[in-house]
């Protein structure tokens, strides 16, 4: 008896640490904080410290249960004064907190909720039909490792059954006979393959201080870990540049130092070539982010522009964030918004907006995905 209550009892407490993580991930979504990563796999949550209660036994003279004077209503106890003057120490318990993990699953499920973020729904005519093996019939011969140990268990208690000899109490002589034996056996199925390619491209010109970086990665981490949750296969690739771009690999897309001059045509030239070489649009989902300060040279912008017309006839969605751009110098997102404007630039497709501080990267978030954006 006492065991079972204790299994309730810490299961109730580990209802309630659950509540109190999923509480302060909306409270954290809501304030756009700046997310704690452990490892690929985790998100760090700060929660209140919970101490299981208990006991606490007092002195032997102190009386029995309900003795000493009182009126109902009465309040018992005091509560300590923690200083009434600016300065003076005080005497109450602090709140603690503690880091739990949850997975980027859990953490991106309470994201999407909170944001209303759509499911992304890949191009219908973005499918690759693949031959699949598929465990979905039952055999009467095949190999030992695939019998189906429950059916064949069945079929013996039928056998014996019908043959009169089964007897629920006394189950040591039920063997099953060959005849009682089924098998896992498989079929060939068409299953189609949704496959989605991320670019992110970022310029590390000497303009992008380790500031506009950070807010780069923070942007570029919800953007692949949401887009990832909805395909098969997930390509990334990842292309920086000042006046020449490169693709680099995903440390180096992180660590690189900031130097050069800048021009912007050049990532998007690069990932145009790349789409062409590796990724036909018949069998990928085609996303591309690009990140900036936005202080580009004015004939570029052109040049960029051009890219992007042949680019969103490619793409499912591309994304340009201008990161804490100095309005004197940052041109090209207003560019970029001109173009959306007359109609150059396809507005379901190419999708414009700015980051200026940590609050404003869920907020481009839900800009990027919201279902008017999403083919």
């Amino acid at each position: 008896m006492s065991g079972r209550r204790i299994r309730e009892d810490h299961k109730e407490y580990h209802d309630l640490v659950r509540d109190k993580v999923k509480s302060r991930v909306k409270q954290h979504i809501k304030a756009g904080k700046k997310v704690k990563r452990h490892g690929k796999d985790m998100v760090i949550v700060d929660v209140p410290v919970i101490e299981l209660p208990r006991f606490k036994h007092g002195s032997d003279d102190s009386g029995g249960i309900g003795a000493g004077e009182g009126d109902l209503g009465d309040v018992v106890g005091s509560r300590p004064s923690d200083g009434n003057e600016e300065g003076q120490p005080g005497t109450d318990p602090g709140e603690h907190e503690m880091g739990i993990g949850i997975t980027i699953d859990a953490f991106m499920d309470m994201l999407g909720e909170e944001l209303e973020l759509p499911n992304l729904k890949p191009k219908q005519n973005n499918t690759v039909i693949t031959p699949k093996v598929k465990y979905n019939r039952i055999a009467k011969i095949g190999n030992n490792s695939l019998l189906h140990k429950k059916k064949t268990l069945k079929n013996t208690i039928k056998r014996n059954i019908s043959c009169n000899t089964f007897d629920p109490n006394n189950t040591e002589n039920l063997y099953p006979e060959p005849s009682d034996k089924r098998y896992k056996s498989w079929s060939i199925v068409d299953k189609p393959d949704l496959n989605a390619v991320i670019f992110f491209m970022a310029d590390i010109s000497a303009s992008m201080t380790e500031d506009k970086r950070e807010l780069i990665s923070e942007m570029c981490w919800y953007l692949e870990n949401w887009i990832k949750r909805f395909y098969a296969e997930t390509d990334i690739k990842y292309i920086v540049h000042d006046v020449h771009a490169q693709e680099v690999d995903h440390d180096k897309f992180y660590d690189f130092t900031s130097g050069g001059g800048t021009k912007i045509s050049s990532a998007f030239n690069l990932a145009e070539q790349v789409i062409h070489k590796s990724y036909p649009q018949d069998e990928w989902n085609i996303y591309i982010f690009y990140l900036s300060d936005g202080e580009n040279w004015g004939d570029d912008n052109e040049t960029c522009v051009n890219h992007i017309i042949n680019l969103q006839k490619l793409c499912s969605l591309i994304g340009i964030t201008e990161v804490k751009g100095a309005r004197q110098w940052a041109q090209f997102i207003q560019y970029i918004e001109d173009e959306l404007t007359s109609g150059q630039l396809d507005s379901e497709v190419v999708v414009a907006g700015a980051v200026d501080t940590q609050d404003h990267v869920l907020r481009q978030l839900k800009t990027f995905l919201s279902a008017e954006n999403i083919v």
